[in-house]
């Protein structure tokens, strides 16, 4: 292959970095269709992959890398694999989605229209997950989210329900002592406007 021709090269194994954020790909080129032996072979070819991306996915028999020469080196400019199952990705559109065989359908969607909308495969969970003890902030929001349904707890001591008392037969309640619990569930009047989960 000649310095700076690009070339389809199929991938046939494929490493992330231990002790860099790199991912590296064995390859094979010229050769007979399914002679993968006596095709030309390529060794830990480094993938170029955008920063903030690092991504090592599930390969198949139709998995390819886009590749040029580099002097004595071959570099992958990027993975494809056109054999995978399609993404109907709508016009004005960006779509990250899982790469792996049994993710592939976890998906990140930021559409045209605006919305975003975040999509685990079918009985699975979505998490919003933070290091460091950082918040996750969602429409620029400051307050706490909570989900209608999800319990609440409120708790009134005797000084805040002073004079309030339980009489026989009913009628005004006093607390003298100790503490009350009220427990319940947010109607669906409350939660986030904008947050759905």
């Amino acid at each position: 292959m000649d310095d700076d021709v690009i070339e389809f090269v199929k991938v046939t194994a494929a490493t992330a970095s231990t002790s860099s954020r790199v991912l590296t790909v064995q390859a094979v080129g010229v050769g007979a269709e399914g002679d993968d032996d006596g095709a030309q072979g390529f060794d830990a070819v480094e993938v170029a992959q955008p920063c903030g991306l690092m991504a090592s996915p599930s390969l198949t028999a139709t998995t390819e890398a886009v590749a040029v020469r580099r002097g004595d080196e071959l570099v992958a400019l990027v993975l494809v694999d056109k054999g995978a199952a399609a993404q109907s990705v709508e016009a004005g559109e960006t779509r990250l989605y899982g790469v792996g065989s049994d993710n592939s359908t976890a998906v990140i969607r930021l559409r045209a229209n605006g919305d975003v909308e975040i999509t685990a495969k079918s009985a699975r969970a979505i998490r919003l997950a933070t290091s460091g003890g950082g918040d996750i902030v969602l429409n620029g929001g400051t307050l706490k989210v909570a989900r209608v349904t999800d319990a609440v707890s409120v708790q009134l001591t005797s000084v805040e329900v002073g004079g309030i008392t339980a009489p026989p037969g009913g009628g005004p309640c006093t607390l003298t002592s100790g503490s009350l619990t009220l427990s319940g569930t947010i109607g669906s009047g409350g939660g986030a406007a904008n947050v759905k989960a």
